[in-house]
């Protein structure tokens, strides 16, 4: 389970690092949602990374998710996602989609990915929307 306090830390260096982003709501382009896993995977720190929906570019206020959004992703929806992309050596990032529901209501999507010794992660393909 998502450590919410460790989360809330993040958001309040109101920068983004080389484990953490941020972004205000899912990506609408799934090659830009690709993009940042990969990245997040990759990441130089060797750790799980987060890609925290919901809080804005910029200010990084907390906006929440919009719950009823189409591009909303699961952890299963996002696991097949990967599982149909062209990896080199047929591994892939593993990831898991948390929520975090704040106090005053919002909810925050985490999408955990999950710190691997088979990194780097890169395709053998180009993929584009």
């Amino acid at each position: 389970m998502i450590d919410k306090q460790m989360v809330l830390g993040l958001i309040e260096r109101k920068q983004e690092g080389g484990y953490w982003d941020f972004k205000e709501q899912w990506h609408d382009n799934k090659a830009s949602l690709l993009h940042d896993i990969i990245c997040l995977a990759n990441n130089l720190e060797k750790r799980d990374a987060y890609l925290i929906i919901g809080v804005k570019d910029g200010d990084y206020s907390i906006v929440g998710v919009n719950v009823s959004d189409a591009n909303r992703k699961n952890t299963q929806e996002l696991t097949d996602f990967l599982r149909t992309k062209n990896f080199v050596g047929s591994t892939r990032p593993m990831v898991k989609v948390e929520n975090i529901t704040l106090d005053d209501g919002k909810v925050l999507d985490v999408v955990i990915i999950e710190e691997s010794k088979n990194t780097s992660f890169t395709l053998s393909a180009d993929y584009r929307e």
